[in-house]
């Protein structure tokens, strides 16, 4: 009896039933070693779809951190650089402003040195007067009663005459005064010749160019460079009488718009 119990083999019955009254029962016998290997199957691919389910959503999950991470990490660069770019903002408008200071020192700098080099100065060390033309034609005419010698006298005598398409002016000076220049500039032409009134050119580099003509010699080379107040002649006994006169680009200038005459 124990015998025939251990041999025999246990069955499983499913009943399918349908809520139709005219369905027949359908009835599927399995058997234990089927129902095991399907059970174990399906165990299987259960503890499949959980592994590959945990590891997706790790992958995910990891992926997903990683990402967070780097969107905190870029808004902290972002963050960083945009107060780099306000401090760069800010160095750059003070460094704009230096700038502008700097370039406006600059023009400043070259007004005041194109400034000095125009010739306003006083083309005498000392006091001086103008000569008027109508005085100096005056004292050159004389009385028919004077003697023909003291005529012919002052007719040879070498003078400074002022040359009125020059727009010169004579100054009279006494002895021991310098003339000097005007402005800084380049000895441009010097000239001592025997029996002709000496003259100095400067040129001050600016369109200006100032010219002196006296009797006296020179005490200036050519090429040499000067700055305003350098004596250009000495004044002596037989030299008291000095011709100035300003060109700006080739165009004579009244000198009296042009000194600076200070108390």
């Amino acid at each position: 009896m124990s015998t025939d119990l251990r041999k025999r083999k246990i069955t499983y019955t499913i009943i399918l039933t349908s809520d139709s009254p005219a369905a027949n029962y359908r009835r599927m016998h399995i058997k234990t070693g089927a129902l095991a290997v399907v059970s174990f199957v399906v165990f299987v691919a259960v503890i499949c779809y959980a592994v590959y389910t945990t590891i997706t959503m790790g992958g995910y999950i990891e992926r997903n951190t990683r990402q967070l991470e780097q969107i905190v990490q870029m808004k902290a660069e972002n963050e960083t650089l945009t107060a780099e770019k306000e401090s760069l903002a800010g160095k750059v408008s003070s460094l704009e402003e230096t700038l502008s200071r700097k370039e406006e020192q600059e023009h400043e700098l070259v007004a005041a040195h194109e400034e000095n080099y125009i010739p306003k100065g006083f083309p005498m060390s000392g006091a001086a007067q103008i000569k008027e033309e109508d005085t100096a034609s005056e004292d050159a005419q004389n009385d028919d009663d004077d003697a023909d010698d003291e005529d012919e006298e002052e007719e040879n005598t070498l003078k400074v005459e002022a040359k009125e398409e020059w727009k010169e002016l004579i100054f009279v000076a006494a002895e021991g005064t310098k003339v000097v220049a005007t402005a800084p500039g380049t000895v441009k032409e010097v000239r001592e010749a025997e029996g002709e009134v000496s003259y100095v050119i400067i040129d001050h580099g600016n369109g200006y160019v100032t010219t002196y003509r006296n009797l006296g010699s020179p005490i200036v080379e050519e090429g040499s460079q000067v700055v305003k107040g350098v004596a250009l002649f000495l004044v002596g006994e037989d030299n008291t009488e000095t011709g100035y006169s300003i060109r700006k680009d080739d165009s004579y200038v009244d000198p009296l718009e042009m000194i600076e005459i200070k108390g």
